[in-house]
């Protein structure tokens, strides 16, 4: 069995395989019902290490959570995935998001805000963050 990985190493390892401005830790907390932004780096980090909400009105996370599913948003003006008020307030323009289940559990979610290349987020970079989470997902620590 693997060591657990850090929640900032994964945000690390994360922002440097898609290599965007943002990349966030969030754990479900309450069974899912709320997000807990437990680590980030990057642009936004001190912004959101720390924050708490409900999922059904976080934005991303929470659509990840409650979908069970990878969250692409190519174009975030508009898409009430994500939170219009972060949209305006940080220049959020596109964004990724995948659910992370530990035992069969919902663990937590990663989230990824604007590519450093200013294009859009795409399936490839999906597919490379659903490979980057089957590859922890043994590795997750316990929360």
């Amino acid at each position: 069995m693997n060591q657990p990985l850090s929640l900032q190493t994964i945000a690390e390892q994360v922002q440097e395989l898609l290599q965007t401005e943002t990349a966030v830790v969030s754990l479900a907390e309450s069974f899912g019902e709320r997000v807990y932004h437990a680590a980030a780096v990057g642009k936004y980090a001190d912004m959101i290490v720390g924050k708490r909400g409900d999922a059904a009105t976080s934005g991303l996370c929470g659509t990840a959570f409650q979908g069970s599913c990878p969250v692409l948003v190519e174009e975030t003006k508009g898409d009430l995935r994500v939170r219009q008020d972060y949209v305006d307030a940080w220049g959020i323009k596109t964004a990724l998001a995948i659910p992370l289940f530990f035992q069969g559990q919902l663990w937590g979610a990663l989230m990824a805000l604007n590519r450093l290349d200013g294009k859009p987020f795409n399936e490839t970079d999906q597919q490379k963050l659903v490979n980057y989470v089957a590859m922890i997902s043994d590795q997750l620590p316990s929360t």
